[in-house]
């Protein structure tokens, strides 16, 4: 009995299933804020400068959004992972060599920063496409005008008058970019180019219950389901701000 229940409660390692699956949850939700963040923050910057100054400026941030759109997102990935962790790592092991500071024996921050960044270079258009769509409709607003006509710079245009009025579906996206980005971090871990172990992520611990799942299927089973409740909870998250925020929309 002891025996079956260590089997049921712990992976091929002896590691426990339920710890792993928790701290796989922050992994998750930690890549998720911080990549969405970072994208957000980039694809509202362009999407402002684009829908409002217009011209060859927003011809060539959609041009950019475009070319990012066009990048199969595994092979943007699979390429910055694969140029740039050696020589970090190289970089790390000599610094270690050379101190024998121990951070630098703890590569787990590469990972991290190269999953932040590479998923950040291929999640930012969509927002971009939004926060232009918004602005133009919004530019012609009588405050706007009103703000132009009293002599108001630019700058203080856009992020004072015209941006905070265009965050309401901005926000509604995030919460969907979330879960978005959160299967994103699985699929790369599940496949080796993103967070790599020990660090338990719910994507590489659906790879390792993948060759044992005929036997043991709650390896599988368990951070599968996790991450698809998560998933499906940011999508209801976004219908409900949709409605908060959306007083107009259809219901």
């Amino acid at each position: 009995m002891t025996e079956i229940a260590l089997q049921m409660d712990n992976d091929d390692l002896g590691r426990d299933v339920f710890s792993r699956v928790l701290y796989g949850a922050r992994t998750a939700f930690f890549v998720a804020i911080v990549v969405t963040f970072i994208a957000v923050i980039i694809g509202s910057v362009l999407g402002v400068l684009a829908g409002y100054i217009g011209g060859n400026t927003d011809r060539l941030i959609m041009w950019l959004a475009d070319v990012t759109m066009s990048i199969p997102n595994l092979l943007l990935v699979v390429v910055i992972n694969t140029s740039i962790k050696p020589p970090l790592a190289r970089w790390m092991e000599t610094q270690y060599l050379e101190t024998l500071n121990p951070i630098y024996r703890n590569t787990m921050w590469i990972d991290f920063i190269l999953v932040f960044g590479s998923m950040a270079l291929i999640t930012w258009p969509p927002y971009a496409r939004l926060m232009r769509a918004q602005v133009l409709s919004i530019r012609s607003r009588p405050y706007v005008t009103a703000a132009k006509a009293i002599g108001l710079p630019a700058r203080q245009i856009m992020w004072r008058h015209i941006a905070p009025n265009a965050l309401g579906p901005l926000i509604v996206a995030v919460s969907a970019g979330l879960g978005t980005a959160m299967v994103l971090e699985s699929a790369f871990s599940f496949l080796g180019v993103g967070v790599t172990p020990p660090i338990p992520s719910w994507g590489n611990m659906i790879s390792d219950g993948l060759r044992v799942w005929q036997h043991y299927p709650h390896l599988l089973a368990a951070p599968a389901a996790v991450l698809g409740l998560a998933t499906v909870a940011f999508s209801f998250l976004g219908d409900g701000l949709n409605d908060a925020l959306n007083p107009r929309g259809v219901k």
